[in-house]
């Protein structure tokens, strides 16, 4: 009797938070359009935009921002696209969805029939609704001076994309000659560190974990929060935890409302990263190889975790139904075993052997774009009808012909038999 007012707390903490979610998401996608409309009827800025005479926009492609690529076009300016994910309707690469999952799901590329069900679902899903983020009006509404064209069409005049994966942390995709692959732009060598955390970390025997959420730290519950504290100060190693200004404190726990978290990373005391799996956060885990304790939070961070896991680079835990030794058990198993902090290391070197890191790759392109364009680059079906994309106008015919052979060839059969019959009654 004495766990119920605790499981209580943890459901109505695990509600209030799913509920807060869903509340920024929807207010999100009702906002983003609204702060689209100003910046894209923004005439003072846009003629500051067009002072510069700018040869190449670099225009983030998620649905937040994507809509800039009007100013682009307004201002006759080709554009590069980046983004963190894959957009199958909008890359056009060859796609299966069987076999390449998306980051909207927490699954891997060894797919159970029922992953592979959801995920073709969503794939048509994805290549049937317009292009989450368009503008409020069309196109012509803001580039008056221009032919009118669709938003989609817009997007796919896109010059290059830019895609911030690796197969190092991700899985083995496709691509066309016009999309890179170039995960961990931010990535970079730690610097020293200064002041009262280089005395934290100096006085430390057995290690340091670092721990940061980053701002979504404040979307914990309560109950949540105590258990990690719970965990946390009774671990041998020492540790630097990104956390807003609490009363809580620990001899071998060092809170800071911010922590310079790639410098910690590459510190050599640092054996462990427990992270709420941001996308910059575990490139910047590989580019240091420490291995990583996932505990995902929202959006894209389950998928996170969970190719993290699949390459052996760490484990996950559940935010929701965690205990403190469910937690404690996970953080000695990734610093005890060897093979977690192996396989990352090996990557991590991997990583480093290439002639050039994703920043420099991705300047390189733009610098090939701005010099070349991107056009020789780009396959016919980026820009073809998504009916001529997806073969409907080919297989529809061949399919009618197949039924129209099959229907030829069962009315023939049946006339053989019934004249072969009505034979055999004649003769009997």
């Amino acid at each position: 009797m004495d766990e119920i007012p605790e499981i209580e707390e943890i459901r109505t903490g695990s509600e209030k938070q799913e509920t807060r979610r869903l509340y920024v998401m929807k207010n999100a996608l009702t906002l983003f359009p609204v702060v689209c409309e100003r910046m894209l009827t923004d005439e003072k800025w846009i003629e500051s935009l067009r002072a510069v005479n700018a040869s190449l926009a670099v225009i983030n492609g998620i649905f937040m921002t994507n809509c800039l690529t009007t100013i682009a076009y307004e201002l006759s300016i080709p554009f590069v696209l980046t983004a963190s994910e894959i957009f199958p309707s909008l890359h056009r690469i060859p796609w299966n969805p069987s076999v390449f999952p998306s980051s909207f799901f927490s699954s891997s590329d060894k797919m159970t029939y029922s992953e592979k069900l959801i995920s073709t679902l969503a794939a048509i899903v994805d290549y049937s609704i317009p292009p989450i983020g368009a503008p409020i009006h069309s196109v012509k509404t803001y580039a008056k001076d221009k032919p009118d064209i669709s938003f989609t069409d817009l997007l796919h005049q896109a010059q290059f994309f830019l895609i911030e994966k690796d197969v190092l942390l991700d899985y083995p995709l496709p691509q066309l000659p016009n999309v890179r692959y170039v995960g961990g732009l931010a990535t970079k060598r730690s610097l020293p560190l200064k002041g009262e955390l280089v005395k934290f970390i100096n006085a430390s025997k057995n290690g340091i974990v670092v721990v940061s959420f980053g701002s979504n730290i404040n979307d914990f519950p309560a109950v949540q929060l105590k258990k990690l504290q719970s965990a946390l100060k009774q671990i041998k190693y020492d540790v630097v935890w990104r956390q807003k200004k609490t009363s809580f404190s620990h001899k071998n726990i060092y809170i800071s409302d911010w922590v310079p978290q790639n410098d910690l990373l590459g510190h050599p005391k640092t054996k462990l990263f427990v992270t709420h799996c941001g996308n910059s956060g575990q490139f910047e885990a590989l580019f240091h190889g420490v291995p990583m304790l996932g505990i995902p939070i929202f959006a894209d961070q389950f998928y996170n975790s969970r190719r993290m896991t699949e390459k052996g680079y760490g484990l996950s835990l559940d935010i929701e139904n965690f205990t403190p030794e469910e937690l404690i058990e996970k953080i000695n198993e990734l610093i005890e075993n060897k093979t977690y902090s192996e396989k990352i290391k090996r990557a991590s070197e991997i990583f480093h052997s290439r002639p050039e890191y994703p920043a420099k790759k991705s300047a390189r392109h733009i610098d090939h774009i701005l010099k070349y364009g991107g056009e020789y680059l780009k396959s016919p079906c980026q820009e073809s009808r998504l009916y001529e994309f997806l073969m409907i106008d080919v297989l529809v015919p061949i399919f009618a012909a197949t039924i129209f052979l099959i229907y030829l060839i069962y009315r023939s059969v049946k006339k053989c038999l019934s004249f072969c019959c009505k034979k055999k009654t004649k003769i009997d």
